[in-house]
């Protein structure tokens, strides 16, 4: 615990990080009378400790550089995060939510309720893929694709996972996407055939031509969607495989932030576009949302009573009043068009039995947001991963997790459906309602069902009002606006938020996540530059000639010589670290401010500068802009009848700097 105390005062508090000092009661004993062997003994244990902890505290660091402080920062947040987790869990238990039983009924309630969750999800992620009015027509088989994806990833993470009580299926993030490609692949194929919306006169005017775009567009689409989930399923095998997960997390923090906030940007837009941007329709459906996402992240209620209300109360008040005798109500703004079912096999039908028809220069379109999807689906998983250790009593082996999703991606990447992974929200319901974290039978009831909806009908989404899937949107953005967005603040400094901000402004500005990126890189640089250019490349000061120790025994009068001369004429400079274009300044600036100092004072030439020694004994090595700065040096060193000398250079090194 206190140094626990000692990691989280660090950036506040210096002597946090000094050992405690020995407690003078510890010489007392609960006898009245000791013999004076016992006594001298524990006052030379006492004399002992109090000089270790002396040479210890001598030793204390008395400042931090920017690496430390943000290893500090980033460890004293994890701390705090398991203290948060520890507190949630106490108060779960003390809610009557403690460890229970294995037991079929509440296995059997827990996968009813992720059904009706992840249904009424897949129902709106086929809505984002399929968005505009005149692609209709494909969002069924969006839906059954989403539902693939929760039924081969919901089996494997049930039976294979090690947290026991994982549900899997598709997320937002990725499905954000690919809606983004689904646009790209329409307008390039409408591009190419000439025509425009494929809607109301103008299809009754082109039928071939609209049958044709439709028959590309929905085979393209498919196409995508099989190579995006091949790909990461491809990625997440590998980084398992050669246990790289940690090198995912090397992106800052504020940047991961900023990216996910933008997903959470996106979905309530999609949310209010569900709704018709009707004030009448998106209001009920946020009061319904956000406080189901706050009710299940902070556990309020028991799950298995909270979670079904919260979902089917607001369907039984908004079907009792359009029912209410004497109302007239419109019910077509209330609804989505009516969507027929399609047939589980039309995915490989409409794609693999018609290759003829994907359009290779439209998906070649979609080829920069992969790139981008591709980094932030990543940065999602890995999150999911970490924050199921915070929120559930388990410790997942994260590259053994996302190995096992790059298998289950593999089967999905053949259904031609969404990258799918393990979902946080669903798994911290599936343990509130079981009550422990080793029954995988709700897991696998949960995959079930999704795949009793995916080979058989989906046309009860007809009797979901647009405001439920708005809810669902709104308790599904939720998370990232209130962890990523808004809770951000709490372990990111003024400047790092701002930047989230300015990611996020970026974003919302131009509609695309691509200039987002771009000015999340540049941010990354300056930040980068700015923090580490303060970092000195110089292990303590530089040191006078007269100043350096040697081993060599010479007689008095010879050491006295030769320390009065080498006092003015040598160097010496002890590198450290990575020398980068923004720290060899100081480096460089330390020896020509002493030659030219000595040139302005008019230095006799008998006591001036001849020999700088580099000692390289900790130094790692430089970059082209910092190499080029040591030759201007070495030069302008040479008409001024100085030597500058490398020493303790590490062959890798040295050979390094003889290429620069």
């Amino acid at each position: 615990e206190r140094q626990r105390d000692r990691e989280i005062c660090a950036l506040h508090c210096m002597p946090c990080l000094q050992p405690a000092r020995p407690k003078r009661m510890e010489l007392q004993s609960a006898h009245p009378v000791v013999p004076m062997k016992d006594v001298g003994a524990s006052l030379m244990n006492q004399a002992s400790l109090m000089s270790q902890a002396t040479a210890t505290e001598a030793q204390a660091p008395r400042a931090l550089d920017p690496s430390q402080q943000h290893a500090l920062r980033k460890r004293t947040q994890q701390l705090r995060q398991q203290q948060e987790s520890q507190a949630e869990a106490r108060q779960h238990d003390a809610q009557g939510h403690g460890v229970r039983a294995p037991c079929i009924l509440t296995a059997a309630a827990a996968a009813i309720i992720n059904y009706l969750l992840m249904f009424g999800l897949c129902c709106a992620y086929g809505m984002i893929m399929f968005e505009e009015e005149n692609h209709a027509t494909h969002r069924a088989l969006g839906v059954k694709m989403n539902l693939a994806t929760a039924l081969i990833m919901g089996l494997t993470i049930a039976l294979f996972s090690k947290v026991a009580v994982g549900i899997g299926g598709p997320d937002l993030t990725p499905v954000v996407f690919i809606g983004g490609f689904v646009q790209k692949i329409a307008a390039s194929i409408a591009t190419s055939m000439g025509i425009q919306s494929c809607m109301d006169e103008h299809l009754q005017d082109h039928p071939i031509e609209c049958k044709e775009y439709h028959a590309q567009l929905r085979a393209t689409v498919i196409f995508t969607t099989f190579f995006s989930s091949a790909l990461l399923g491809l990625l997440f095998f590998l980084i398992g495989h050669f246990r790289l997960s940690r090198y995912i997390t090397y992106l800052p923090t504020s940047i991961q932030e900023a990216f996910l906030s933008c997903i959470g940007y996106k979905v309530f837009k999609y949310a209010l576009k569900f709704s018709s941007f009707e004030p009448t329709q998106f209001v009920p459906a946020a009061c319904v949302g956000v406080p189901l996402f706050f009710m299940k992240a902070y556990h309020v209620g028991n799950p298995a009573i909270v979670m079904p209300l919260g979902l089917l109360v607001p369907l039984g008040v908004f079907y009792a009043f359009m029912y209410i005798p004497g109302v007239d109500v419109d019910t077509s703004s209330l609804f989505f068009p009516e969507m027929e079912n399609v047939e589980f096999w039309a995915i490989w039908t409409d794609s693999l039995g018609r290759l003829d028809k994907i359009n290779w220069t439209a998906w070649a379109a979609t080829m920069p947001d992969l790139a981008i999807m591709v980094i932030v689906t990543l940065l999602d998983c890995m999150l999911k991963i970490s924050s199921t250790e915070n929120k559930l009593p388990v410790k997942p082996d994260k590259d053994g997790e996302i190995q096992l999703y790059g298998v289950g991606n593999t089967l999905v990447a053949a259904s031609g459906s969404s990258v799918g992974y393990m979902q946080l929200k669903f798994n911290v319901i599936n343990y509130g309602v079981m009550g422990n974290v080793s029954d995988r039978r709700a897991g696998v009831i949960y995959a079930i069902l999704c795949g009793i909806s995916f080979f058989g009908t989906i046309e009860h989404f007809n009797y979901l009002p647009r405001f439920f899937l708005s809810a669902l949107l709104f308790f599904a953005g939720a998370g990232f606006v209130a962890e990523n967005l808004w809770g951000s603040r709490r372990h990111l400094s003024m400047v790092e938020w701002v930047e989230v901000l300015t990611i996020l402004g970026a974003f919302i500005i131009t509609g695309n996540l691509l200039p987002a990126v771009a000015v999340g890189m540049l941010l990354t640089v300056i930040s980068f530059v700015m923090k580490y250019a303060k970092v000195s490349a110089i292990a303590g000061k530089p040191l006078q000639g007269s100043e350096v120790a040697t081993p060599l025994r010479r007689s008095d009068l010879a050491m006295q010589q030769l320390q009065h001369a080498m006092g003015t004429w040598l160097l010496v400079v002890k590198l450290k670290g990575f020398v980068f274009f923004g720290s060899v300044k100081t480096v460089t600036d330390e020896v020509a401010w002493r030659m030219e100092q000595e040139e302005a004072d008019n230095v006799p030439l008998y006591r001036r500068l001849k020999f700088v020694i580099f000692d390289c004994t900790q130094f790692d090595g430089m970059d082209a802009s910092a190499a080029k700065a040591f030759r201007k040096l070495v030069s302008e060193a040479k008409a001024m009848h100085v030597q500058i000398i490398f020493s303790s250079v590490d062959p890798d090194v040295a050979a390094d700097m003889k290429f620069r």
